[in-house]
């Protein structure tokens, strides 16, 4: 068994064992189609409801004692630089740097140094087609952690996982500078959710690595799940979520930002178990605010009632 690495993300820590502190929850705002935008590459959008959402997060990290941080996803350059720049404006949480186009990654580091933010930014992510500019830009923009989409479509194992850090992503680190990457260990549909754990389980092992996956990616696939309604959405999602949680997945995407809420809960309610064991047994000493509290004080006359998904 490897040792644990453990990234600092301002206040959030992600990585190390499990059940010490909570998994990163993340959720995508600004995301292709977003209702919020008027304009993805230019990055016009609703400021009301943007700030409304942004601070729903804010609230159910506090409420449910649960680590989060934002996707922001951007089209272009100048969205990324006003979308970044909005966010981290209303929120100390982490916030991933995420776009199709590279560019509009390296105008993300580039934003985040200006504005101080870098040290709890996450580079969203180097993949197979990842060119030599962005590495060059994340060895001048150091952010405060470099995720990495481990994927192999030729060979979607665990064993597959493992040789790919090996031998395509390891080179580059090591180029970057970075002793411990974020590994998205990738979903390609539903049932596979069941090989992503493996995976997760084994980074982990193998190397120490935080890693984890964005089960929410393949839930369109799921089509007779919708039929039955957002209630049945949300159970199924916060199951998928638990399952990564409970193989030692720490970083957590619950996909649409508006699903902010039934996700904590979900994910909250499996830390209690996790962290209470880790307390008791393993002499862990838990982080605050953290579920094994927070969890049970839910129903108090004193407690702030947890907003509606919209």
């Amino acid at each position: 068994m490897a040792e644990l690495h453990e990234i600092n993300l301002g206040k959030v820590t992600i990585g190390g064992p499990l059940g010490g502190r909570t998994g990163m929850l993340v959720g995508s705002i600004f995301y292709d189609k977003h209702s919020i935008v008027t304009d993805a590459f230019a990055g016009t959008f609703d400021e009301a409801r943007a700030a409304k959402l942004i601070q729903r997060v804010n609230d159910t990290h506090r409420t449910y004692g649960m680590q989060m941080a934002f996707d922001v996803i951007a089209a272009s350059e100048e969205a990324m630089d006003r979308f970044l720049r909005f966010v981290a404006a209303r929120t100390d949480l982490p916030m991933l740097i995420n776009a199709t186009e590279g560019e509009a990654r390296v105008q993300g580091l580039k934003t985040a140094a200006e504005i101080g933010c870098l040290d709890r930014c996450i580079f969203a992510s180097l993949n197979e087609d990842t060119e030599p500019f962005e590495i060059d830009a994340l060895k001048e923009y150091k952010p405060g952690a470099v995720m990495i989409l481990a994927y192999d479509v030729a060979d979607p194992t665990p064993e597959g996982t493992v040789n790919m850090i090996e031998n395509t992503f390891r080179p580059w680190l090591d180029e970057i500078g970075v002793t411990a990457p974020i590994v998205d260990c990738g979903v390609m549909d539903p049932p596979s959710i069941g090989i992503t754990n493996r995976a997760i389980k084994l980074v982990r092992e193998t190397f120490g690595y935080p890693a984890g996956g964005a089960v929410a990616n393949c839930f369109p696939q799921w089509t007779g799940l919708k039929s039955l309604g957002k209630e049945f959405v949300n159970l199924s999602l916060g199951a998928s979520l638990l399952s990564i949680r409970f193989h030692g997945g720490d970083f957590l995407h619950y996909g649409l930002i508006e699903r902010t809420v039934p996700a904590a809960h979900a994910v909250a309610s499996g830390e209690v178990f996790l962290g209470f064991a880790a307390q008791e047994l393993d002499g862990q000493k838990l982080p605050s605010p953290h579920p094994v509290l927070s969890m049970f004080k839910l129903a108090s006359p004193s407690a702030p009632p947890a907003a509606a998904a919209e």
